[in-house]
Order: structure tokens, then C-alpha cells, then sequence
């Protein structure tokens, strides 16, 4: 709780509503580390599936039921969980704290999950405008 109120408070001036505003077309997206260890975690997943993951949309109490559940797990039940491994135990509990405090300071109905990363949806974008890439998916179509 210590942690969560630490990052809330630190990240209060970035916040894009001084008053309370409708959220439907606020989009958040998260990228890779805690976002997609809580995304499989949500979705049951024995191991790790990019494929799965990849924009999935997660609602703030889907979230937090995550989270309570790492929780719940402690940290030996989190060490033994194999969609957050012996490497990321330690770290997840962190994570957790910093996500639950962007989507306080950020309300939003729904979080979207990118595990292939800002990069490639920059690259994606920048090859479009440049006309590099088509993106005319209608062509596709028979």
C-alpha cells in the first residue's frame, strides 16, 4: 500500500483530468514486464502466450483480481507460478503497485495489453504515413 500511494502521489501532476470526465475514449496501453505477466495471469494461462495476450483488453477490477490473487499467493506462490517465474517474483509485487496507481491517477474502462512493444506499433505507424507500408487492408479481402 506504501509503495502504490508513493508512485500515486508522484504521478498526481500528470494527470489528464482536473475534473471528472467521461473515460470511454481514454485508452490506456501497457507494454510488456507486469501488463503482460498480469494479462496471463487473468487468462489462466499454464505458461506464457504471446499470441494470447497480444490486445487483450483488461478492465480495472479484472486488474485488481490479479493482483489480490499474487497476493493471496505470497511470495513462495508466486516463485512457483509459471506465468511469473523464479526471476520475476521478486519484481511483480512492485509492478502491481506501480499499475494499480496509473490506473487511479488515470481512470480508464479498460487497459490494453501490447507484448510485441511501442517500437514495433512506432515503426508500424511511421511506415504507413511514409507510404512504405500498406495498410489498405480492403486489398486483401477476395
Amino acid at each position: 500500500a506504501l509503495m502504490s500511494w508513493y508512485f500515486e502521489e508522484n504521478l498526481a501532476g500528470f494527470s489528464p483530468y482536473h475534473a471528472k470526465e467521461r473515460t470511454e475514449h481514454f485508452q490506456i496501453v501497457g507494454t510488456s514486464g507486469t501488463v503482460t505477466t498480469v494479462a496471463a495471469s487473468h487468462l489462466g494461462l499454464k505458461r506464457y502466450d504471446r499470441t494470447k495476450v497480444d490486445g487483450l483488453s483488461m478492465s480495472t477490477k479484472q486488474i485488481d483480481a490479479v493482483i489480490h490473487s499474487y497476493l493471496a499467493m505470497g511470495p513462495s506462490g508466486r516463485r512457483a507460478d509459471p506465468r511469473i517465474g523464479s526471476d520475476r517474483h521478486a519484481l511483480i509485487m512492485s509492478g502491481a503497485a506501480i499499475l494499480q496507481a496509473l490506473m487511479r491517477c488515470w481512470p480508464t474502462d479498460s487497459l490494453s495489453v501490447a507484448d510485441r512493444g511501442l517500437r514495433e506499433g512506432l515503426l508500424y505507424s511511421q511506415m504507413s504515413a511514409d507510404g512504405v507500408l500498406d495498410t489498405d487492408f480492403s486489398k486483401a479481402l477476395p
